[in-house]
């Protein structure tokens, strides 16, 4: 124990003096988990147990101690913890996208997840941080007030017991809601809420300019898993190509589609287009969700108007480099036939 209290402390150093900011990775369960004292929850030898996630990437067990010395485990810390619902986990093996842990560690308990529940992968050096460099010697407290998104390792922080994720957003912390389980990768949110209206009378079909990206206000009510954005197109699609992306509320690119971008497909639907890593997002609080569009001129995008949606915040960025995204200044009013609709799913 002294020897993984020692390395943690030496990550936790590391990661300090780096000051390189990291957005924790996630997935999701694709097989359910029972609670503690069942016979796949907490297995006689202790508290070890299975969890079968959709994707293994970025989740690491301790190295071997190949060397057989005295007294030691492992010639390393676990490199990686799991943490769903209010249960923190210490990867022990990994084997595909079937992953060993320790259940219930950090002061939780091992409760039952279903399949598709939230699992966020948090590495040992966040686990130093968050505990003052000792072994999980307490957990985290929620941060409060003004914050400096680049300053921070990594990022959303978790406090265990409660299941609370707090994010640094438009340099506030913004503290969610602690339900991860309900809030699922099937579940699509429409924002602004086009409600009734068709979508082809919703704003107005516009012809895209070239190089330039529509940005809209999005008031995410509670913590969402954001796999991707699905922007509404026009009255006809074209050849031209877009990238979108989802930036705090103080214009920090936070996730985005690949910069290739997609060309624009569908008339008068929401297309949709995966984030090269899924976001996991704090709220309620705002984020901006943006459309990059190539030099083209024939597709077009539905934009809010006044008279409909004018009360969102919305802004137009002209003389856009495609493909390179860049920090914003978020949109601060309502400007007519400068953002678009959306919905995060």
């Amino acid at each position: 124990m002294k020897k993984l209290i020692t390395i943690l402390s030496l990550l936790f150093a590391l990661a300090v003096g780096a000051s390189a900011q990291t957005i924790l990775l996630n997935t999701t369960l694709s097989a359910a988990m029972t609670g503690a004292g069942s016979v796949y929850g907490a297995t006689p030898t202790g508290n070890m147990g299975f969890a079968v996630v959709a994707s293994a990437t970025g989740i690491s067990g301790p190295a071997p101690n190949t060397s057989y010395t005295s007294g030691l485990q492992a010639t390393s810390a676990s490199q990686t913890y799991l943490f769903v619902d209010r249960e923190l986990m210490e990867v022990k093996g990994v084997s595909g996208t079937t992953i060993t842990v320790i259940r219930g560690v950090g002061s939780t308990s091992a409760v039952a997840h279903i399949s598709g529940a939230v699992v966020i992968v948090i590495p040992s050096a966040a686990i130093g941080i968050w505990s003052g460099g000792g072994y999980l010697s307490g957990s985290p407290s929620v941060p409060q007030g003004a914050c400096t998104r680049s300053s921070e390792p990594y990022l959303p922080r978790i406090q265990f017991i409660t299941g609370t994720l707090s994010d640094c957003l438009g340099g506030q912390w913004v503290t969610g809601d602690a339900t991860m389980t309900t809030r699922t990768v099937n579940f699509q949110l429409q924002l602004p809420a086009i409600g009734q209206t068709a979508y082809t009378s919703a704003g107005t079909s516009t012809t895209k300019a070239t190089n330039t990206m529509y940005c809209t206000e999005i008031d995410l009510p509670y913590n969402k898993l954001i796999t991707g954005l699905g922007m509404l197109n026009g009255a006809s699609t074209g050849t031209d190509k877009w990238v979108l992306a989802l930036y705090s509320s103080g214009g920090e690119l936070l996730a985005n589609s690949a910069v290739a971008g997609v060309v624009a497909s569908g008339s008068s639907t929401f297309q949709k287009q995966a984030f090269t890593t899924p976001f996991y997002a704090v709220g309620p609080t705002q984020y901006v969700a943006c459309a990059q569009g190539d030099s083209g001129t024939t597709a077009t995008i539905n934009l809010l108007v006044t008279g409909t949606e004018d009360t969102y915040m919305t802004k137009k960025f002209a003389s856009q480099t495609f493909g390179t995204l860049a920090a914003i200044a978020a949109p601060t009013a309502f400007v007519t036939a400068a953002g678009g609709f959306w919905i995060l799913y």
